[in-house]
């Protein structure tokens, strides 16, 4: 085989070692405007005004608000925003009122499994 030959089918090889990394990256990371669930986001939004803690994002990870317009976290969880269900990380973008500590927990315990 010629040297033109085989830089021509190193170049095919590379070509396609860089399509398929590609394509497996995009496979893997989650899609980037989630659809808030609007159903199940209700259950939860009319709640908004008698609501102990906000579920909220802080950075990359999901945290605990005080009231929906509170600026700083009590607390911010290990519970990173890209491993959540799409759905999930919807809700959490928009802020899901909790009306008591043992809700919160129970949603903590949900959204971290």
């Amino acid at each position: 085989m010629s040297l033109r030959g085989k830089a021509a089918l190193l170049l095919c090889l590379l070509a396609g070692a860089l399509y398929s990394g590609a394509e497996a990256l995009r496979s893997v990371r989650p899609p980037a405007n989630a659809q808030l669930p609007k159903e199940l986001y209700e259950r939860f939004a009319v709640r908004a005004d008698a609501a102990e803690y906000v579920l909220r994002d802080s950075g990359k990870y999901v945290a605990v608000f005080e009231k929906a317009s509170s600026r700083e976290p009590l607390s911010v969880t290990g519970i990173e925003l890209k491993c959540l269900r799409a759905a999930d990380r919807a809700m959490v973008e928009a802020g899901i009122p909790v009306i008591s500590r043992r809700e919160l927990l129970l949603l903590l315990e949900d959204l971290g499994s």
